[in-house]
Order: C-alpha cells, then sequence, then structure tokens
C-alpha cells in the first residue's frame, strides 16, 4: 500500500523564501503547494485540500497572516489545520495574538535557517511540541 505524503501549504510573499522552503519540504517527502499572499492561501486552503499544516508568514500584501488566521477560524471545514507561523515580527504582541487565534509554533525567521524551520515542521507533524520563539 503507497503511503500518502503529508501536505503542507506554504503562504509566504518573498518569493526566494518560499522557494527555498518549498524545495526543503519537498526534499523532506512533504507535498507542497505555495501561494504568495493570504488571500490565495486561504482559497488554496479551501479548495485544494486537505492540508496537514500550514507554514504562514504575517506580513503579506492582499490579506495579512493575521486576517488568514482569522478567516479560517471562521471556517469550520479548515479551522483545525495545524499553523506554524514564521516571520520576522518578533514583538510578543504579535506572538500572543497569533498564539490567542490558534497557532501551534511561531519561529522568528532570523532565529532558524531555512532547514531549521524544516525540522520545526517535522517535529510538529510527528506530534511533538511545535516551537514557539520568545
Amino acid at each position: 500500500m503507497k503511503s500518502v505524503k503529508q501536505r503542507i501549504l506554504v503562504v509566504e510573499d518573498d518569493v526566494p523564501i518560499l522557494e527555498a522552503i518549498s524545495i526543503k519540504l519537498k526534499e523532506a517527502g512533504y507535498e507542497v503547494e505555495q501561494a504568495v499572499d493570504g488571500q490565495i492561501g486561504l482559497e488554496y486552503l479551501q479548495h485544494r485540500g486537505p492540508f496537514h499544516l500550514i507554514l504562514l508568514d504575517l506580513r503579506m500584501p492582499k490579506g495579512d497572516g493575521f486576517k488568514f488566521l482569522e478567516d479560517k477560524a471562521k471556517d469550520s471545514t479548515v479551522s483545525d489545520v495545524s499553523v506554524i507561523v514564521f516571520t520576522n515580527l518578533s514583538q510578543l504582541e504579535y506572538i500572543d495574538r497569533a498564539l490567542a487565534l490558534g497557532v501551534k509554533g511561531y519561529l522568528i525567521k532570523a532565529h532558524h535557517s531555512i532547514q531549521g524551520i524544516v525540522e520545526e515542521v517535522k517535529k510538529c507533524l510527528q506530534g511533538e511540541e511545535c516551537a514557539i520563539d520568545r
């Protein structure tokens, strides 16, 4: 019986970062969909799922990460999909707001290599506690 690859939606407007993370996730054995803003990300989540995890930037045009999280929470068909935020927003108010919106992990880009982010995704998908940078 063929095993099903875990699917990850990466929502990131910085295309070089989006590509680098997507390549590393694919090398790690995941199936990856890419969205360049929160609006497209939400459409993909609702119509191209199911996804096992979402890797989400917060600062993006056309629907930032917070709007994405708010809209996702309102849709019962996708509200339970786990989210790891990866962003440069390190202020406690942003971390607390994201956690209040249900994210499982919060990674500050400057603290992690691309491979480090992939390792955190693996841990989260294996049921381990997701990292929260503070």
